[in-house]
């Protein structure tokens, strides 16, 4: 093992090359991912390339609101935490589902926002009863 992983967890390892790869996803370099995060740009070189043991529940926090994506989705996605059983959000649900790049996920977020808008009454109504198919061909005499 490199010298510089010789102090490092496997998880940490992990959840590193994991935090690296959402870094590259969103095109950001890691002086930017430092900016928005308030961490250090060597900090996070460190930390994605697994030269640490362990990671702050406030420093996993920063890189969720930097990289727009729950914790739990991170550690899920690093292989640190089992899936949850209970449904996901859209975002959640298009990372773990197809992988979607972030940029996949902001264009689905809005286009949801659309279709909501446009269905704003439909979609909070209960689903009339669909007639059968006899009901809607026209009667022969």
């Amino acid at each position: 093992m490199p010298s510089s992983r010789k102090n490092s967890s496997p998880e940490i390892i992990k959840l590193g090359g994991y935090l690296k790869k959402l870094r590259k996803e969103m095109g950001l370099s890691i002086h930017d991912a430092a900016k928005t995060s308030q961490l250090t740009a060597g900090y996070i070189s460190r930390l994605e390339n697994g030269q640490f043991k362990t990671i702050t529940a406030e420093t996993l926090v920063k890189f969720s609101r930097t990289y727009n994506i729950s914790v739990n989705l991170i550690l899920e996605r690093a292989g640190l935490l089992e899936k949850q059983d209970d449904l996901p959000g859209l975002a959640t649900y298009l990372k773990i589902k197809y992988d979607a790049p972030f940029s996949a996920i902001q264009e689905m977020k809005i286009a949801w926002e659309i279709i909501e808008k446009k269905y704003q009454n439909r979609l909070h109504k209960t689903p009339h009863k669909q007639k059968g198919l006899k009901d809607n061909q026209p009667h022969m005499r």
